[in-house]
C-alpha cells in the first residue's frame, strides 16, 4: 500500500480526498444513501444484523460471514488499510473496534476527514447495544429491534438452564497457550453453560499462560476455541480434564466473534 501511495500522483490523491470531503461537507445522510465501511469480521455481521447490509460497501478480510459479505469490496485487514481504496468508496462512517483497531489507524482515517464510529464491545450485552448504534447511523431501527430481541430473549433462555459448575481453561491458541481473563466476552460466554474460567482473575484480556500454571490448576474441562483439535493434552493423563475425556473443541467463528453467531457457540457448549 505505501508503495502504491507514493507512486501515485499527488494531484490524484488530493482529488480524491477533496471529493470526500465535498460530499461529507454538502451531502445530508439520508436513510437511502449511508455507506458504512467496517474494520472487523465480526462488526461487518453486526451491521448485517441490524438490517443494513445495503448500506453496507467495504470490509476488511476475513469479513466472510453471512455469504454476501463476501462479495463486498475488501479494504485490507485490522492491521493495514489500503487508505486510497477507503477514500475513493466515500464512506459516510467508517466503524471501528474500540481495543481492536489500532489507534494508529483511527487517527489517519480521521486525518482524512472520514467519520470514524468507535464501537465497543466488552461483554455480551454490548452486541444487542452495537447493533442499535448501527441502526441509528443507518436507519434501520425496526430491523435492529428484532434482532437485538432475538439475542437477548435466546441470551436469557440460555441463562435460565441449571447447569452445574466446572473448572475450566478456555484456549484461544496451542503454541503459545493462550487464554482470556474473567473481564472479556468469552468468559462470559462460557460461565453462561457453568464453565467457570481458572484464569478469571488475571488483570489482562488475553494473555499467555503455561502447562505447568494449567496443570496446577487441574481443570475439570478444557475448552479449545480453534479449528482442530488440540491433541497435546492427551499426555497428561492425570490432568481432570484427560481424565474425564471432558476437552471440547469449537469453531472460532462462533464463540470467539462478538456477534448474534455466539449465541450458536454457547447452545453447543451448553449441550455437550
Amino acid at each position: 500500500m505505501e508503495l502504491l501511495f507514493r507512486t501515485k500522483p499527488v494531484f490524484y490523491w488530493l482529488f480524491l480526498l477533496f471529493v470526500n470531503v465535498a460530499n461529507s461537507q454538502s451531502k445530508p445522510i439520508h436513510k437511502e444513501n449511508v455507506r458504512l465501511i467496517t474494520l472487523s469480521p465480526h462488526l461487518a455481521e453486526l451491521v448485517v444484523s441490524a438490517g443494513a447490509l445495503d448500506h453496507l460497501v467495504g470490509v476488511v478480510s476475513y469479513s466472510d460471514f453471512p455469504s454476501e459479505v463476501k462479495k463486498i469490496q475488501q479494504v485490507g485487514d485490522a492491521f493495514k488499510l489500503d487508505y486510497e481504496s477507503i477514500v475513493a468508496l466515500q464512506a459516510d462512517y467508517i466503524l471501528s473496534w474500540k481495543g481492536g483497531t489500532p489507534a494508529a489507524i483511527v487517527d489517519k482515517l480521521r486525518s482524512l476527514n472520514i467519520k470514524v464510529i468507535e464501537t465497543e464491545i466488552s461483554q455480551l450485552s454490548d452486541i444487542a447495544k452495537t447493533i442499535a448504534q448501527i441502526a441509528e447511523l443507518t436507519y434501520t431501527q425496526e430491523q435492529a429491534k428484532i434482532s437485538t430481541q432475538k439475542f437477548t430473549d435466546k441470551l436469557a433462555e440460555l441463562k435460565s438452564l441449571n447447569h452445574p459448575k466446572t473448572t475450566s481453561f478456555i484456549e484461544t491458541y496451542h503454541q503459545p497457550l493462550y487464554t482470556v481473563s474473567g473481564k472479556h466476552w468469552i468468559s462470559e460466554a462460557v460461565s453462561v453453560c457453568g464453565y467457570e474460567n481458572i484464569f478469571k482473575n488475571l488483570n489482562q484480556l488475553s494473555v499467555t499462560v503455561t502447562i505447568e500454571s494449567v496443570i496446577l490448576k487441574n481443570p475439570q474441562a478444557i475448552i479449545n476455541i480453534g479449528k482442530q483439535e488440540d491433541k497435546q493434552w492427551q499426555k497428561w493423563n492425570d490432568l481432570a480434564a484427560v481424565k474425564n475425556k471432558n476437552i471440547m473443541t469449537i469453531d472460532p467463528d462462533i464463540i470467539s466473534r462478538p456477534s448474534m453467531r455466539i449465541l450458536q457457540g454457547i447452545a453447543q457448549l451448553c449441550q455437550h
